[in-house]
């Protein structure tokens, strides 16, 4: 499972509703933390207990209310879905009432507040006292190459660091995308982040005919000598569960209620440094072989003895007293808290010219980065020449939250509801990623986290300044024509450190400057080079047309646009040149 990006979506301009709530005191400040609001939910409800059976009617009621409520808290409820889905969703829901059990009720309600498409507007089917779901022993996370079991029970231990083939009798993939659209996520990243956590689930995987039992889960398992292992998991007290951990890398503390083992546990195996405090909010360390400032950044909160402000006087008191080559901050296992103190670490960084100037600056990214944490990654984007490392953002540029809560009536479930649209990013219309990705890729592999390695501060060291796709492909074209310039653009696409580049939009910028210029030849060879590498877009194809067109080919441009309109049949700008070429 690659992710990619979404059809980008519209994001309303709203800046102003923020700016006045924030005035009259109405709003909390900045995101919830993805792992902080789970425990908030544990916390709340702590005193109460699920609701162990309510009656249909009862549920009906409950519905009623959840819509009621989502329509008056949600600031924007229909900005993804429409008001006819929402409804749609909620009557289907409704009237199966009578044929559903509790657990599959409540995976349907989270099915459709993940509809929101909001990482924010959440009803959280991790384990809590509303729900009184349940937890097998096991930990899973999606790493480069697949599913992996970081840490199990004991008696499994033979499964430590192997890939998950099947849940159950179904393929992993296929679990995976049966998961996916119950997540509450910005983007796609957020599903590769909680996905694996809601296979943990018995109740879920029931719900979605993964598993045929609530009392367990069975796990099939390519272990690392090749065998393949079936684990088969009780179901483990309630209790248990806050000491499993909120992060896929984090080993719990102690307190486990079964016997666990993780890949990370073993003594002869290297800590790398990015794992070895990532339960402390914020700290440093220097680096002095590489002359390398490293700031592991886990909380936009301060602590009890030291604000966020405090603690980065002290970083960059060390970046004005060290000959300081690069400045790192780790953002990957950060999932938000209090937006407003990022603006001392702004601040600090623009006012020093030996931080922000290209190839100074690296910031961490990965699927975890959310909320409060994507505000600052927004915000180094627009204000330094910060160069992003890692996975993209499980946030996006600009995003809705500060959510509001939605209690049920009978059941006692709690959801919550977006309330303010963070516009920090440039307008929607000209900004809607749904994330953000770092110029180099450093995806982490089973062998990367078993031999303590860390491929994300490895390439920040190995970095090396190189032109932008654009200034290569404008050289080779001049200095070695066509032939040059196909192999500056396949040994730039393939260098997997520029997955996230957007290549094909950066070479269908240049290919019209170059028409601009007359040199319609060299847009053609570029245009081509697209056409070929993303062959999945209709827009390609539709340049490519263009060219030909400046070119005077007729037939190759009719041809090109036909090929786009296969791609999208509804690709208008294809349609209308078509028309036009042929006299319709």
């Amino acid at each position: 499972m690659t992710p990619t990006t979404r059809v980008a979506r519209p994001r309303p301009g709203i800046t102003a509703v923020f700016c006045v709530a924030l005035l009259l005191g109405t709003i909390s400040i900045g995101g919830t933390p993805l792992a902080s609001a789970q425990d908030h939910e544990h916390q709340a409800a702590a005193q109460a207990g699920p609701v162990a059976s309510i009656t249909v009617e009862q549920w009906r009621e409950d519905l009623h209310s959840y819509a009621a409520q989502m329509r008056a808290t949600h600031l924007d409820l229909f900005n993804s879905m429409s008001e006819e889905e929402f409804e749609a969703a909620l009557a289907d829901l409704e009237a199966r009432l009578p044929e559903l059990e509790r657990h599959e009720i409540i995976v349907e309600l989270g099915r459709i507040t993940a509809m929101v498409d909001d990482g924010h507007t959440t009803l959280w089917l991790t384990p809590n006292a509303q729900n009184g779901f349940h937890q097998v022993p096991i930990l899973l996370y999606w790493l480069q190459d697949g599913l992996y079991v970081l840490g199990i029970e004991k008696q499994h231990a033979a499964v430590v660091g192997g890939k998950v083939i099947r849940i159950g009798d179904v393929d992993v993939e296929e679990a995976m995308a049966r998961v996916a659209p119950l997540v509450p996520r910005d983007n796609e990243m957020g599903v590769l982040a909680m996905a694996p956590r809601y296979l943990e689930i018995p109740e879920i995987l029931h719900a979605l005919r993964i598993s045929d039992s609530l009392d367990g889960a069975t796990y099939v398992v390519e272990t690392r000598t090749g065998d393949e292992v079936t684990a088969k998991l009780a179901a483990i007290p309630d209790a248990w569960l806050s000491n499993l951990g909120s992060r896929p890398y984090v080993i719990p503390a102690d307190g486990d209620r079964v016997e666990m083992v993780y890949g990370r546990g073993a003594p002869e195996r290297p800590q790398p440094m990015y794992l070895s405090d990532p339960g402390n909010r914020f700290w440093y360390e220097w680096l002095d072989d590489s002359r390398t400032l490293y700031v592991q950044l886990n909380a936009i909160q301060n602590k009890d003895d030291e604000s966020m402000e405090s603690f980065f006087d002290r970083v960059f008191q060390v970046a004005d007293t060290r000959p300081i080559d690069r400045l790192v901050i780790d953002l990957r296992f950060n999932g938000g808290g209090n937006n407003f103190n990022n603006f001392p670490v702004i601040r600090g960084i623009v006012r020093r010219h030996q931080i922000d100037e290209p190839g100074k600056l690296f910031v961490i990214t990965s699927r975890h980065t959310f909320s409060a944490a994507g505000h600052l990654v927004t915000y180094l984007e627009r204000q330094t020449d910060v160069i992003f490392v890692g996975e993209p953002t499980g946030a996006s540029p600009n995003h809705y939250g500060d959510a509001g809560l939605v209690e049920l009536p009978n059941s006692g479930l709690r959801a919550r509801a977006s309330e303010i649209y963070w516009q920090n990013s440039l307008p929607s219309r000209f900004d809607s990623r749904d994330w953000t990705p770092p110029q180099i890729s450093a995806p982490l592999s089973i062998n990367d986290y078993l031999n303590g390695r860390d491929p994300a501060l490895e390439a920040i060291l190995a970095y090396a300044a190189e032109p932008p796709i654009k200034d290569q492909m404008l050289a080779a074209l001049d200095n070695g024509g066509p032939e040059a310039a196909k192999a500056t653009f396949q040994r730039y696409v393939s260098d997997p450190t520029h997955e996230f580049v957007n290549v094909e939009g950066v070479m269908n910028t240049l290919g019209y400057e170059l028409l601009g210029e007359s040199r319609v030849d060299a847009a053609i060879v570029v245009f081509e080079l697209n056409a070929e590498t993303y062959a999945g877009s209709a827009n390609v194809f539709d340049s490519l047309g263009d060219g030909y067109r400046a070119r005077g080919d007729t037939e190759a441009a009719i041809s090109s646009y036909r090929k786009a309109l296969e791609v999208d049949p509804d690709f208008g700008p294809s349609r209308d040149n078509l028309r036009e070429l042929l006299g319709q």
